[in-house]
């Protein structure tokens, strides 16, 4: 069967940490640091062994990959957590956190059909989206609406209440089956334990 996984996590200061990210990267920030860390944490919990990065690499687009297409993973942050998703199948993910959406980029993302639907979903959905296709924000958003995403992917969208704050997280992936499994917020400590004992 083929599933999909997500760990959610709070951002924290990484720098006195030594963290291991794939050779792609040449100066990577502390979230791409946390990011990378957390897939490797993330893959250990679902197939019990660590992730050597040198199976990892970039595609034509510039989206990380495994070289051998056997599994699919999708990272994403916002301004203070950071997501991150594996599985058997191709997938894009967006994580944001409450903010106004301006109208102007509301113009520039919202599709005629889209209607009654919050301007940060709308973002958060779309951003998912070109992830999935491997585009990143090449995608003009205002061209293809959220029901023509539906048609196109299994779409799962939804809003968390975490710390106080309305956290949105989107997840497009290949209409195979319907095989997502979980979204699990984890703990810093659970993060730091796992690294100390790599």
């Amino acid at each position: 069967m083929n599933y999909i996984n997500t760990y959610i996590i709070k951002k924290f200061d990484i720098s006195n940490y030594k963290i291991e990210v794939p050779l792609f990267y040449n100066s990577p920030k502390d979230e791409t640091k946390l990011a990378y860390l957390l897939l490797k944490y993330l893959y250990f919990q679902m197939y019990n062994k660590i992730l050597d990065f040198n199976f990892l690499c970039k595609d034509n687009n510039k989206k990380p990959i495994f070289f051998d297409n056997s599994l699919y993973f999708n990272i994403s942050h916002c301004r203070e957590y950071l997501a991150c998703s594996l599985g058997n199948v191709n997938m894009g993910i967006d994580i944001e956190q409450e903010r106004i959406i301006k109208n102007v980029t509301l113009n520039k993302i919202k599709n005629i059909k889209d209607i009654n639907i919050n301007p940060i979903q709308i973002w958060n959905i779309k951003e998912a989206y070109s992830k999935y296709l491997g585009i990143g924000l090449k995608l003009d958003f205002s061209k293809i609406s959220i029901d023509k995403i539906k048609e196109e992917t299994n779409l799962i969208s939804s809003v968390y209440y975490i710390n106080n704050k309305n956290i949105y997280f989107s997840l497009c992936y290949d209409k195979i089956e319907n095989n997502f499994d979980y979204i699990k917020l984890i703990d810093k400590d659970s993060l730091i334990d796992f690294y100390k004992n790599l």
